[in-house]
C-alpha cells in the first residue's frame, strides 16, 4: 500500500515569506542558517555535510516556521490539526500578520 505525505501546513505558509538561507560547510558538519526578511528572527541548525541540501533547508525552514509562531509573527489556518496544536502554544495569537506580506520566495 503506498503512503501519499500531506503537504506540511507549516512550509506553504513559509512560501509566502522572504526568506533568505545561508550554509557553511564546516569539515564534517553543515551550518545552515534560515533568516525572516520581514521580522529579522534567525535561526540554525547543524546538519552533516553530505545531507541533501533540501532536507538541510526543510530542517531549517521548519524551525524557523515554528519560531514565528511561537512568537505570534506567524498562524497557522485553524483547519490544520498541527497549526492548532501550535497556535495554543503560541498563545492564541489573535491575528495572522502573513496576510499582509507580499509574495517573497526562498533566497539561498
Amino acid at each position: 500500500m503506498a503512503h501519499h505525505a500531506q503537504p506540511d501546513p507549516l512550509l506553504r505558509q513559509m512560501a509566502a515569506r522572504e526568506i533568505y538561507i545561508e550554509r557553511q560547510n564546516r569539515g564534517p558538519y553543515a551550518q545552515v542558517r534560515a533568516i525572516d526578511a520581514l521580522t529579522g528572527l534567525e535561526v540554525s541548525v547543524t546538519t552533516p555535510s553530505n545531507a541533501a541540501q533540501f532536507d538541510q533547508n526543510r530542517l531549517a525552514l521548519r524551525k524557523l516556521g515554528q519560531c514565528l509562531v511561537a512568537q505570534g509573527h506567524l498562524v497557522l489556518a485553524d483547519n490544520d490539526d498541527q497549526g492548532a496544536d501550535l497556535s495554543q502554544k503560541a498563545g492564541e495569537v489573535s491575528k495572522s500578520t502573513s496576510t499582509s506580506l507580499p509574495k517573497g520566495g526562498i533566497y539561498t
